[in-house]
């Protein structure tokens, strides 16, 4: 299967308003607020409106008498309202997207075969860290976990991802950039225990094998193997 083109992948997990999506907001708050101020307008001007037993008369006249004015600045304020939420929400989007291109790069290369190194050389390596998981000596299977790790290192590096180690370059992995990366996370915390354990961690070989498993899933997803 050839590599995916990362460049081609839509930003679908950004929600961006487009016009239409505007006006129909803009027009759906218009309606809720135009329904309640003619409640209220309509309870105001009846004349029942009392503070601790005082009819308000006055202010009763005064919205009478300044009812389509204040309708109009109301609807005014609103839209207004409106235009300036979707102006510091799109705003937000830019600098949110600004912010997120700093920490990971929003055009993860892809592994070509023209830059990654031949296959047949790392179908040879493949071809190695299977055979030591497939060996009768314990100390073969953490080899194998330990090489195959290696060639997620290198893989890392092609990808161009930012970060000292590994653990740091797998966090600002999108997964839809790289739909394997719980796998990746899972082999490599592996990894992590049999170094940093060494005997002490105990393995046996259906586990290996599934370990190893899960590295030929993330190397088949960039046709590394």
């Amino acid at each position: 299967m050839p590599p995916k083109d990362k460049k081609e992948k839509p930003k679908s997990s950004d929600w961006v308003y487009d016009e239409t999506e505007t006006i129909i907001i803009v027009l759906f708050l218009l309606v809720v607020a135009g329904s309640l101020v003619n409640t209220l307008s309509n309870y105001v001007l009846s004349g029942e409106l009392s503070f601790y037993g005082f009819r308000l008369y006055g202010i009763v006249e005064f919205f009478r008498s300044n009812a389509l004015f204040l309708k109009i600045f109301g609807f005014a304020v609103a839209g207004a309202a409106a235009i300036g939420a979707f102006i510091f929400t799109q705003k937000g989007n830019i600098v949110w997207r600004e912010e997120k291109a700093k920490i990971y790069p929003e055009n993860m290369p892809a592994v070509s075969l023209d830059t990654a190194p031949p296959k047949n050389e790392q179908m040879g390596k493949w071809d190695k860290i299977i055979k030591l998981s497939e060996s009768e000596n314990p100390s073969d299977w953490r080899l194998a976990i330990i090489e195959a790790d290696i060639m997620l290192d290198e893989l890392l590096e092609k990808l161009e991802l930012p970060g000292d180690t590994m653990g740091d370059k797998l966090k600002v992995v999108e997964k839809s950039d790289f739909t394997t990366i719980d796998l990746a996370w899972e082999a490599h915390k592996f990894r992590n225990n049999i170094a940093h354990q060494g005997n002490d961690f105990l393995v046996n070989q259906r586990e290996i094998r599934r370990i190893i498993s899960l590295y030929e899933a993330v190397f088949k997803e960039f046709s590394i193997i």
